[in-house]
């Protein structure tokens, strides 16, 4: 069956984005962890954004108060662009009118709502704080409080998880009528409680087939896919994840943060002690890319795109040629059927699209 394609504009921005992993058990440190943010943020002061992203744990955690001063805060160091796209991430347990109608007067016009299933047993499997009934309702009074543009995040892949119970939860989603959804297959990765209990998941066979009938489902349910994990209806890509795939320049503020500016990638401390050590620098590593460096990370993460890459375009704008050893490794991937040409574009298969990990593995 043909993939479904949306018309993404080319547009390379300049985003912001805040992390908040601080708050999972660690409330009491909140207001340390504010003031840090804000002498971070002073050292960008200036900078223009056309897209804020706050997430990275549950932001909405915090309170009303909290909220407005942080995003004051923001607003005093930067501006922003009379279009900005400025999403918070949420749990549907954690929010509540007062704080959404905050958030919508503070700016915020795009909710990210990580619902993850519809099955209360997969929830209470994941820790999850909420059922389906509140995950609806939360849904519900985003739209009565006047959001307009709501991500729903959903998780795919439990183990011995059925193909009715994938179609279920897909079905009730893309029936609340979400302009976008983020799907996300479970992973076990050191050092999570589902590394420590040694979770087995299914074979890469079944989680194939899965991953394809999540694609046909939300396509037929009016969502298309325009990146691997993410669908949406006409227009509500999210501009803010489009321009790291399309390798524009980024600033991240926080706790394990990772930034990308004029050809450099750098990124803060991932240890909460030392990104709160005032006497330390919050930036722990940088690397800088050599324009053929940076030519294959932005094909690399330009595949993720169903519109694929504009190769020729690339190398013109980055004044260097792809690589001779990769070229012939990608020879070999039309050869195989994992990637074609379309519109002068290279794009990554349907069935490239199920092992694009090791394709970028070949290639890097």
């Amino acid at each position: 069956m043909p993939s479904l394609y949306v018309h993404i504009p080319f547009c390379q921005k300049r985003c912001l984005f805040c992390s908040f992993v601080v708050v999972i058990g660690q409330g009491h440190r909140v207001q340390d962890y504010l003031l840090r943010l804000a002498k971070e943020a002073q050292t960008y002061a200036g900078f223009r954004f056309d897209t804020v992203y706050i997430g990275g744990g549950t932001p909405t955690f915090l309170s009303r108060g909290q909220l407005v001063d942080f995003v004051g805060m923001l607003k005093k160091n930067f501006s922003f662009s009379s279009d900005v796209e400025f999403t918070i991430e949420a749990n549907p347990e954690g929010i509540d009118r007062a704080k959404l109608e905050t958030l919508l007067d503070l700016g915020v016009n795009r909710i990210s709502l990580g619902i993850q299933s519809f099955n209360d047993g997969y929830l209470k499997f994941l820790g999850r704080n909420h059922d389906a009934q509140t995950a609806r309702s939360s849904f519900e009074l985003l739209r009565t409080v006047g959001f307009r543009n709501i991500n729903l995040d959903l998780m795919v892949a439990f183990p011995q998880q059925t193909d009715p119970q994938i179609k279920e939860d897909l079905t009730a989603m893309a029936q609340l009528g979400s302009e976008h959804i983020s799907v996300y297959a479970l992973s076990v990765e050191e050092p999570s409680r589902f590394f420590a209990r040694n979770l087995r998941l299914e074979n890469e066979e079944v989680r194939a087939r899965q991953y394809s009938l999540v694609v046909d489902q939300l396509n037929s349910l009016g969502l298309s896919q325009y990146e691997i994990s993410n669908f949406c209806r006409s227009g509500k890509e999210s501009c803010h994840n489009l321009n790291y795939w399309q390798g524009g320049d980024y600033i991240g503020l926080g706790v394990g943060a990772h930034s990308y500016l004029n050809g450099e990638r750098f990124w803060n401390h991932s240890r909460l002690a030392q990104y709160l050590n005032a006497e330390i620098n919050p930036v722990q590593g940088r690397e800088k890319f050599t324009p053929t460096q940076h030519l294959l990370e932005m094909f690399l993460i330009g595949l993720r795109m169903n519109r694929g890459v504009d190769l020729v375009r690339l190398e013109q704008q980055l004044g260097c040629k792809f690589p001779p050893e990769k070229q012939a490794m990608l020879n070999a991937l039309f050869k195989a059927k994992l990637v074609e040409a379309q519109a002068n574009r290279v794009c990554v298969t349907d069935a490239g699209r199920l092992v694009l990990d090791e394709i970028s593995a070949r290639l890097i």
